[in-house]
């Protein structure tokens, strides 16, 4: 788990209203959680997650494959 640098504000009663967090930490928040996925992609990421548990391997390359393919 990564511990994210931030400062906490609270309002006058000490209730906490918002963090402030480096701006590359957030982008890298924002990728590590796939929240800057379209919805496409994300119905993509969700069917091939559900072929995988469902054994349809078909559409899948073996990682020997995809080097061998990049030249790697």
């Amino acid at each position: 788990m990564t511990i994210l640098q931030k400062s906490v504000r609270y309002d006058r009663g000490g209730k906490p209203v918002e963090v402030v967090i480096p701006y590359e930490e957030f982008l890298d928040f924002i990728e590590t959680y796939g929240l800057d996925l379209s919805d496409e992609e994300k119905d993509s990421i969700r069917e091939a997650k559900a072929d995988r548990e469902a054994g349809r391997t078909g559409n899948f390359v073996a990682l020997e494959d995809l080097e061998k393919d990049l030249g790697l």
